[in-house]
């Protein structure tokens, strides 16, 4: 939720992430921390933990989150053609956007479904996997399928990433049916 709150300036050299040079290296002391930026961060991580506490339901929005997953689909579809179908994706964000939108869902299935789902939304892997200190693109999950989408057809290349695609493709189709089945209780 908050893996990049304390982004440094950009620096003249590239880094590997906005969080300083020194961001899980032996360098990563005290000595580091701006103190502006751990008020702000500690502010920031106040406020959300109040939220969680003591609104009535969680502040959990799964239909927006749908509905952004279906434009990089739509986007997607267009770009992998007939290489690899999506419609089965399409329609199982769809299914979740329109569950998630009827509202009234308690915690615990809002739970269930983040549980469900943070995995495709913010991991290459799965929850037994650890990714590496790097910046991941929106829906990581997908990138399988963005690479295919950028292979040239036929190739060796195309037919790896085609496997590749379908199990990403896969994984992301049992997060959705898991939350939208978690929402629908």
């Amino acid at each position: 939720m908050f893996g990049a709150l304390s982004e440094q300036p950009p620096a003249p050299v590239k880094m590997r992430n906005a969080l300083g040079w020194w961001w899980h290296t032996p360098h990563d002391l005290l000595d580091k921390i701006d103190q502006k930026n751990l008020v702000r961060d500690t502010r920031v991580y106040v406020h959300t933990l109040c939220r969680l506490l003591t609104d009535d339901v969680l502040p959990l929005d799964f239909a927006t989150h749908a509905r952004v997953l279906l434009e990089e689909l739509d986007a997607l579809r267009t770009s992998l053609g007939e290489r690899c179908t999506i419609d089965g994706l399409i329609a199982a964000a769809t299914t979740l956007r329109d569950t998630a939108a009827t509202g009234g869902h308690h915690d615990a299935a809002l739970m269930q479904a983040s549980r469900a789902l943070a995995p495709a939304y913010y991991t290459s892997g799965d929850r037994f996997a650890h990714d590496p200190a790097l910046p991941l693109p929106a829906w990581p999950v997908l990138d399988p399928l963005r690479k295919l989408a950028k292979a040239a057809p036929g190739t060796d290349s195309a037919r790896f990433l085609a496997v590749s695609a379908t199990r990403g493709r896969n994984r992301l189709a049992y997060a959705l049916r898991e939350a939208t089945a978690a929402l629908s209780g």
